[in-house]
């Protein structure tokens, strides 16, 4: 499909023909789209669900999220921190397009990184093609987006937030209550109407109870929407977690099933247990209000487990902060009953981030702006249970990479290939059977190597960021 035209009201139509198996006429193709609910974690690695193989983490309801849907087990996000993924999943662009390369982080060392201090409000936005495709919005949780949630951290010399920060709502939500952004927010996991002068870790109510807050928001707006005149409209929602990102301070009683744990593992499981339970409270509500059926739930993470923070990345190599899988597959749960298999797993199609906004625009009936060109896919195939072959490469730029790792990266097919903008570090690995990258196979596949170097450095001078170069790690 070209996503440069609208998509039409028979498109739809006949995509939810497809998927159902049941009639479906274009007049009322508007009332049978799906509602979406986008679950994202925070610092959650490939290796912190029972149901992606955890020998330690207890997280029944999104495991039965995974038995009621679809785990796809080659899923990437587009960086390998937080902010850059986050503009991906609203923009449907590699973050490089937007110059976000790393964290938005104080004006200072954004400045040093040739980074803005916020997300271009007139970006292309996902919710806001929704909005105008008739859906109700809301964006709860961490936005990271620009603005802070607060205007000074530990002194007023260190600045993270500006007055002239756009509003989150104006990024195309209805509904918002966010923390590192310009919007009503929490103090002390309790609703706040405004920006307030608390950074969120410093707030030590936050780093326990944040997963109960966001829960309860989204509960709220979920009955809200029901009982009101918008409930007769779908609605889009993201639900984006403060945990399991550190410092996390469980109770006594939630560390108590992880006794056996050393410290550090003991606080990570604790909080992603109490995670998953708040997330199970949101499922249930779906259930309650009989919107189950017609509800898309998206779950995944925004980059792997940070090093020494007690999450596994499982079987991949590295951290948060690298561009090996460790630090960019991640977990990727989808369900919709009666369009995407249940008790599936999907080990072979290879998906990104970029991809849900082409994707969503299909199901959902939405438009992107004119002349708007994806960096992502349709996978609604892969999302069906059918083959899905990718077509486009998947690229990434970190110039932040700790220890001196490549700061640059691409996967094409089976292959992918980590160097540096000088090209003199070459590192080629077969994921289809190297999934730990540990076998380096660029002096045996000088073919392979080149052709995927000419691609990475063609979309690297056509990104402009021959300028960019790195300042250290964050």
């Amino acid at each position: 499909m070209n996503y440069l035209r609208p998509v039409s009201q028979i498109t739809l139509a006949a995509f939810l023909l497809v998927v159902s198996g049941t009639p479906s006429r274009a007049g009322n193709a508007r009332s049978q789209r799906p509602n979406v609910v986008f679950l994202y974690a925070d610092d959650l690695g490939y290796g912190d669900l029972a149901c992606y193989d955890s020998p330690v983490a207890q997280t029944p309801r999104l495991d039965r999220l995974a038995r009621d849907g679809t785990r796809f087990m080659q899923f990437y996000v587009s960086n390998c921190v937080c902010s850059p993924t986050r503009a991906s999943a609203i923009t449907g662009h590699f973050p490089s397009r937007h110059r976000i390369f790393s964290h938005i982080a104080f004006f200072e060392m954004n400045r040093e990184r040739n980074m803005p201090d916020w997300l271009d409000v007139t970006a292309p936005s996902l919710p806001r093609g929704l909005q105008r495709a008739g859906y109700r919005t809301a964006m709860i949780g961490k936005w990271h987006l620009g603005g802070g949630s607060g205007r000074k951290w530990r002194s007023d010399r260190v600045v993270i937030n500006h007055p002239d920060a756009p509003a989150v709502s104006r990024y195309g939500f209805d509904h918002v209550r966010a923390t590192f952004g310009n919007s009503p927010t929490w103090k002390d996991a309790k609703p706040w109407p405004e920006p307030h002068e608390i950074y969120p870790y410093a707030d030590d109510g936050w780093t326990t109870w944040s997963s109960r807050a966001i829960a309860d928001e989204t509960i709220g707006f979920l009955r809200n929407h029901a009982r009101g005149e918008s409930g007769r409209t779908p609605f889009y929602v993201n639900v984006w977690f403060k945990d399991v990102h550190v410092p996390l301070k469980p109770t006594d009683e939630m560390r108590k099933q992880f006794s056996k744990l050393d410290e550090k593992p003991q606080i990570h499981y604790a909080m992603v247990r109490y995670m998953d339970k708040q997330i199970g409270r949101i499922l249930d509500t779906l259930d309650e209000l009989g919107l189950r059926d017609n509800t898309l739930v998206v779950f995944s993470s925004d980059n792997g487990a940070g090093r020494n923070r007690g999450g596994s990345n499982g079987p991949l190599r590295e951290w948060k902060h690298y561009l090996y899988e460790g630090g960019i597959r991640v977990p990727l749960i989808v369900r919709w009953p009666g369009h995407v298999p249940a008790e599936r797993v999907d080990d072979r199609s290879v998906l990104n981030i970029v991809d849900l906004i082409p994707t969503l625009c299909r199901i959902c009936g939405a438009e992107m702006p004119d002349g708007y060109k994806p960096d992502g896919e349709d996978i609604a195939e892969a999302f069906q249970g059918r083959e899905f072959k990718r077509q486009k490469p998947q690229f990434w730029h970190y110039p932040m990479a700790s220890g001196g790792t490549p700061t640059l990266a691409i996967r094409d097919g089976r292959w992918k290939l980590l160097t540096d903008p000088n090209g003199k570090r070459m590192e080629l690995y077969n994921l289809s059977s190297d999934i730990g990258e540990s076998n380096n196979l660029a002096a045996k596949r000088p073919d392979v190597v080149e052709t995927l170097k000419r691609n990475l450095f063609a979309w690297y001078r056509e990104m402009d960021l021959e300028s960019v170069q790195p300042s250290g790690s964050n």
